[in-house]
């Protein structure tokens, strides 16, 4: 039987109080020890410790990815998947604020948890690790593997900071590295001898630039020189470029996929030289959020004083977008820097805003909105058919 509304704000709270020293242990514990894409595993394993003391059934190296968890609670459906993100980056640690993502998905998870059991409501939680969204999105090996198939909706929560937000519309992403292979020569006793690798990614760049005039609004590209020669005595052999492609259409990152690549050909066969071009498994989708579970987390927000804000599509890309095309998913955003309107996410400075009460607090007051509608979900029929008309991609 459902709980009273101003009963089940009561409880929530109640729980997230409850749980939030040991929640906090753990994402400081994250935070003082960052660990890069695919290597969290003392991320990975404290999580899953805290869930096992919690008495969740707690699957490691889910789908064979090593610091990939799976944690369930219940049976049968519905089936609410929180996610966790717990990767860092390199040089600045969890200026993404991932430690953060980590504890709203543990407090979200134990309050429906135990909401569930005092009120013998059927259904399952789950709590899903989700490693190395800074690198590659395990997110979409996740989905390959199949680790979606059985669960009805998912949500999360990334810190943030612009106001808190809903789930927003964002880019989907490709990555590319070009390689370029001449001769070394000397490049004053026998320049005539040598094919110019770096020549070859200097008219990429210049390929691109010209490109940028007929590109939409919307998309993007970027890329940097990761090896551009041995010294300026020596005709390069060999160059090295890191691309990434963005743009909130599908169909229109295709097509500049087909673009990028002729002007790495005509780089090539301007210079002599031979392309090799190397797509970056796991490109991401844009994402393609829902409309209802956004409407409800703006309003609890607002309930909690968090001083929401509309925000616009996200130029930003995330594995998350990937998730949106499976099943109803919200990948929600909440304000960790508070008056500080200089700090910006990937800095050092944000990672030092990830670790401090306000966070925390805002981490808890984030796992209180992710709980409530989760336990809407649950309990209430209308609403699960409202979030399913709202799945644009229903099977």
């Amino acid at each position: 039987m459902a709980i009273e509304m101003e009963s089940l704000k009561s409880r929530i709270s109640h729980y997230c109080t409850k749980y939030q020293d040991q929640i906090e242990a753990v994402v400081s514990k994250i935070h003082s020890n960052p660990e890069l894409s695919e290597e969290e595993i003392m991320a990975c394993d404290i999580q899953c410790q805290l869930l096992e003391q919690w008495e969740f059934i707690v699957e490691r190296k889910f789908k064979g990815l090593d610091t990939a968890f799976k944690a369930t609670s219940g049976d049968g459906h519905p089936n609410v998947c929180i996610m966790s993100e717990y990767d860092a980056l390199p040089g600045i640690g969890h200026g993404c604020g991932h430690n953060l993502i980590s504890g709203v998905a543990l407090g979200t998870g134990i309050v429906l948890k135990q909401l569930l059991e005092e009120n013998n409501i059927p259904g399952r939680i789950t709590v899903m690790g989700t490693p190395a969204e800074e690198k590659r999105g395990c997110k979409i090996d996740l989905i390959k593997a199949g680790a979606l198939e059985d669960v009805d909706i998912v949500m999360m929560a990334h810190p943030s900071d612009a106001a808190t937000s809903q789930s927003t519309v964002a880019a989907g992403i490709m990555q590319f590295l070009v390689k370029f292979q001449g001769q070394s020569s000397h490049a004053a006793i026998a320049p005539e001898k040598g094919l110019n690798a770096l020549d070859a990614v200097r008219l990429l760049f210049s390929g691109v630039d010209a490109w940028r005039q007929q590109l939409p609004e919307t998309s993007r590209i970027h890329g940097v020189i990761l090896n551009g020669g041995e010294a300026p005595n020596i005709i390069p052999e060999y160059s090295l470029s890191d691309f990434y492609l963005r743009s909130f259409d599908i169909d229109n990152l295709l097509s500049m996929k087909k673009r990028f690549l002729s002007i790495a050909k005509g780089a090539a066969l301007m210079t002599d030289t031979k392309a090799d071009v190397k797509e970056i498994a796991n490109s991401y989708k844009p994402g393609k959020p829902n409309d209802v579970l956004n409407q409800n987390f703006i309003r609890l927000a607002e309930e909690l004083n968090m001083g929401p804000e509309w925000a616009e599509p996200s130029r930003g890309s995330s594995d998350f977008g990937d998730v949106t095309y499976e099943v109803p998913a919200m990948q929600a955003y909440f304000n960790i820097t508070d008056k500080a309107k200089d700090v910006v996410i990937h800095s050092k400075e944000f990672t030092q805003c990830a670790a401090v009460q306000f966070a925390y607090k805002q981490m808890k007051k984030t796992s209180r909105i992710l709980a409530e509608i989760g336990y809407i979900y649950f309990t209430s029929e209308e609403f699960r058919n409202e979030v399913q008309e709202g799945f644009p991609f229903a099977k």
